[in-house]
This record gives structure tokens, C-alpha cells and sequence, in this order.
């Protein structure tokens, strides 16, 4: 049996345009539509800040995943990249392994999401996701065995949609492909 696994990157928050992270568990608007591009999902899965948002009249089951939540970028939520430590910005860009204060590491953003696809059970056969684009980075990276060091080297863009499937192991099909 094959598993299907859907992900859907989130738009991003409007504060990013901006260059500010955006405050802890913040959800942008949802776009009109949606529901849509989920189509008849047997389970869908998300961070549990969405579920609030979620429309009552979607299909499938929501389910809310903490590990699907976006990295934690502790002291630096809500605050603008020029106001930060510009020697500290640089070792975020270049060091996976750099934690901002209170957050998490991408490398340890990484393995956070590694445990959660190994985890998942085979059933149901097909499971959607809508999350922040930098889950589904790191899902597809982890489904591919990558480092924290490829996150860097991926684009996913918001809005779009990334599949992965699971015959024994988890295999990319599809990455970033804009939403029809």
C-alpha cells in the first residue's frame, strides 16, 4: 500500500515582507479557496495555532500536530531583522546549528520534523498538510535524508504544494509546484 503524503505551505505573514519574524504561533489569513486544494484528504494535519482558524466546513479530519508548528525563533519573534545583532543575524544565515536566544536551531528544527515523519503510522493512506513553507522544507529534507545544511538550498515557496509518498520509505514526487 502506498501513503500519500500532501503538503501545502501556508501564505506567509504579511510582517515578513517587512523583514520582522512573525510573533509566536501567528497564522496569516487563510486564502479564500482553499478547502479546494485539500480535495477529500482522509486526515488533515496542522499546527495546532490553525485550528482555530480551520473553517468548519472543510472536508476531512483536522488534527492538530505540534510538531508541524514553525521553528522557534524564541527572543526573535515579533522583532525586525535590522534591530537585531547584525553578528548574530550572520551566524543564523550561515550556521544551522546557531540557536537564536529562547528558539530552536534550524538543525534542531530539522531533526524535530525527521522524528515526526519517521513516526507517522502507514494509515490513512492519504494525509494532508498545511503548515508554515519552512515545515515543508524541512519535511522534504528530511524525507530525503538531507542535512540542516540543505534547508538553505530548497525553496518552497508559500502557496504551493509539495507530495511525498511511502511505499517503504518516504520518496519526494513533487516539491513546491504552485498551487493549480
Amino acid at each position: 500500500m502506498t501513503q500519500t503524503l500532501t503538503c501545502i505551505a501556508l501564505p506567509a505573514a504579511g510582517c515578513m515582507r517587512r523583514g520582522i519574524f512573525p510573533r509566536r504561533d501567528e497564522i496569516p489569513p487563510l486564502p479564500t479557496g482553499l478547502a479546494r486544494h485539500i480535495g477529500t484528504a482522509g486526515q488533515i494535519m496542522l499546527p495546532p495555532a490553525l485550528l482555530a482558524a480551520w473553517p468548519s466546513t472543510a472536508t476531512g479530519t483536522a488534527c492538530p500536530q505540534a510538531a508541524l508548528t514553525a521553528p522557534d525563533m524564541g527572543a526573535w519573534h515579533g522583532q525586525s531583522l535590522k534591530d537585531l545583532p547584525p553578528d548574530d543575524v550572520a551566524r543564523w544565515v550561515a550556521d544551522a546549528g546557531f540557536t537564536p536566544p529562547g528558539g530552536e536551531s534550524r538543525a534542531a528544527h530539522l531533526h524535530r520534523m525527521t522524528r515526526w515523519l519517521d513516526a507517522l503510522p502507514p494509515a490513512p493512506a492519504q494525509i494532508t498538510v498545511l503548515t508554515h513553507a519552512t515545515v515543508v522544507r524541512a519535511i522534504v529534507v528530511a524525507a530525503l535524508g538531507g542535512s540542516a545544511a540543505m534547508l538553505s538550498r530548497l525553496d518552497i515557496a508559500p502557496l504551493t504544494r509539495s507530495r511525498l509518498t511511502r511505499h517503504t520509505a518516504w520518496r519526494v514526487a513533487i516539491s513546491g509546484a504552485p498551487l493549480p
